[in-house]
């Protein structure tokens, strides 16, 4: 279905585009976005730039607490046998951030670093940290020590929260580090007198004592997350407070919108519990991630609960969809994938799903085939963005993402999207270019790391690195990855990364890695290795030295072995399309 022009509709510009064409938007959406309406905007001055937000909506953690505050008795989050009411939870951070103040003189600007799972203790300690005005290092915990020790160290943080298990895996790489530690569950590396701590001691609810966030401006840093780049080495993204509330906004607002679509679509009213201001934010993606942050954030804003079930598996889902009613379903590919293969997956139960969000990976055509004939009600969802984005870009859904199913869809409200030739110029329609985003999204930069900001981030514009299309409509695609990056069960895996460690082993010159398709995964790492002739080394043990350095899902499962050195371009720089021509027969 084509567009017809009176659907299409712009949102006035709070700064010019220099140039470049205004952005054409979901036409639902700018119904939603009427003057005096739930989702009405106004522009703002964010960083010195004027910028759009929903009016009314929070500008900062503080705000967005004091709103989930008005909810004490509500559930705030299950976690296995562990429950605590709104209240509980508040109460806890409060005792936290007290013990974090007094005890080791945490303040405003100070970074803490949080290495755990999935767990309320994670939430307890953000909430904590952030109501501080302190910064919150979310270390990727299914690093070994190697990575979280790096990522720890970039930030210098002043003090770090961790469960047992991590600690004890970073003490056996540093086992005295400078920073304390408050550590969770049973310590298994011994404490130090008068530096370390239980974290159950330190958040025991204390009477009188009320949870009393700093309201503080927008720009002020929430979170620092850690993406890869083309050194191969993590870099940290310092998201600011004000940028944490935009994501929450954004998602509040496009879960109406589905909503409202699937209604629209589907013929069917939906009751209020299955609206997504109500259902439970039931997190199955790594709460170091944006997929798992600005779920649990949102519902915090909204004061409903928080549902952590734990290790994936896809019984789990099936679980939550028999005991807590669960109808809305974010995944990336390879949950859909599992989840569809268990016997457990009938017509039944699947049709009490009304809305499946993907927004981690693209989806494979025939999994989108196999949702729509295995539930043909539910409402799919796409959605395209990044961590120094904080995780909105594009997002399209129903029967216009069916119609245009490799598409990531318009730009969402309050962001603009340009499309860049090399020169700087604009693509034309149906050109590819690199794809740029500005809004109030948009992180501070990367925490100690001023030339890669100044590269990334220009005139308020984010490059994003992605190389995309768009349609006639206004409907963005992306079809190509500038930055060199595998996404496997919607892991971010960086090329460079998986290289540098690879070509550590003593019998390895040089390494690339790429992507091969995979139908569960999406992708999958291989790597090829030039070594000596009669070099003594096997595939196995490539693997090993990769999983002594890296994350598992960063190892990778295919290894090659060629003598001839790798082809460079007249630069010197290793020719990566030829590679990919050789290895893949094309060149994303």
């Amino acid at each position: 279905m084509a567009l017809g022009m009176e659907e299409v509709s712009t949102l006035i510009e709070p700064e010019g585009m220099g140039g470049f064409r205004e952005n054409v938007r979901d036409p639902l959406a700018m119904r939603m976005l009427a003057e005096g309406d739930e989702f009405e905007l106004e522009t703002i001055l964010v960083g010195g730039r004027p910028r759009q937000v929903f009016k009314g909506l929070p500008r900062n953690l503080a705000q967005l607490y004091r709103a989930g505050m008005a909810f004490p008795d509500r559930t705030m989050v299950v976690d296995g046998d562990t429950s605590l009411t709104v209240a509980e939870g508040f109460a806890r951070a409060a005792a936290l951030a007290s013990h974090l103040t007094d005890d080791y003189g945490v303040g405003q600007g100070d970074v803490v670093a949080v290495v755990t799972v999935n767990r309320w203790e994670w939430i307890v300690s953000t909430l904590a940290i952030t109501s501080l005005g302190a910064i919150a290092a979310l270390i990727n915990s299914r690093g070994v020590a190697e990575e979280m020790l790096r990522a720890m160290d970039l930030v210098d943080c002043k003090l770090a929260i961790l469960e047992a298990d991590k600690d004890a895996i970073i003490a056996e790489e540093r086992p005295d580090p400078e920073w304390p530690r408050i550590v969770i569950d049973a310590p298994i590396a011994p404490l130090r007198e008068g530096r370390d701590a239980s974290f159950a001691d330190l958040t025991r609810p204390q009477p009188g004592l009320v949870f009393d966030p700093l309201d503080l401006p927008q720009e002020h840093g929430g979170v620092i997350l850690f993406t890869s780049g083309t050194t191969g080495f993590p870099k940290g993204a310092l998201l600011s407070q004000g940028a944490i509330c935009m994501s929450v906004s954004l998602a509040t607002f496009m879960g109406r919108l589905q909503d409202i679509r699937y209604e629209e679509e589907s013929g069917r009213t939906l009751p209020p519990e299955e609206r997504c201001m109500a259902t439970p934010a039931v997190i199955l993606g790594p709460m170091f991630h944006l997929g798992g942050i600005m779920p649990s954030m949102r519902a915090i804003y909204l004061g409903t609960t928080i549902v952590i079930p734990g290790k994936w598996n896809p019984e789990v889902a099936l679980d939550l969809i028999e005991t807590i009613g669960m109808t809305r379903l974010s995944f990336v590919p390879a949950m859909v994938f599992d989840m569809f293969k268990s016997p457990r997956a009938t017509p039944e139960l699947l049709s009490r799903i009304n809305n499946m969000a993907n927004g981690a990976a693209p989806l494979d055509l025939d999994i989108v085939r196999q949702i729509k004939a295995r539930i043909p009600n539910t409402l799919i969802s796409n959605t395209y963005g990044q961590t120094e984005g904080a995780a909105w870009t594009c997002a399209i859904s129903g029967d216009i993402y069916l119609e245009h199913p490799t598409s990531c869809g318009w730009p969402v409200p309050c962001v603009d999207v340009q499309l860049r030739r090399d020169d700087g110029s604009e693509a034309d329609v149906g050109e590819p270019g690199e794809m740029w985003m500005r809004g109030a999204g948009v992180m501070e930069g990367y925490w100690d790391n001023p030339e890669a900001t100044a590269e990334a981030i220009q005139d308020g514009w984010l490059a994003t690195g992605d190389i995309a299309t768009v349609d006639e409509n206004g409907i963005y695609t992306i079809v190509d990855r500038k930055k060199s990056m595998v996404i496997s069960g919607g892991e971010n895996i960086y090329c460079a990364e998986v290289e540098r460690v690879v070509a550590s082993h003593a019998a390895v010159r040089e390494a690339f890695a790429y992507g091969l398709p995979d139908s569960r995964l999406g992708e999958i790492v291989a790597i090829d290795c030039v070594v000596g002739e009669g070099a003594d080394i096997d595939a196995e043990a490539i693997k090993a030295h990769a999983k002594a350095h890296l994350a598992i899902y960063k190892v990778p499962r295919v290894v090659n072995f060629r003598h001839d050195a790798l082809p460079r371009t007249a630069s010197g720089k290793v020719d990566r399309g030829v590679l990919l021509k050789q290895v893949r027969g094309d060149s994303r």
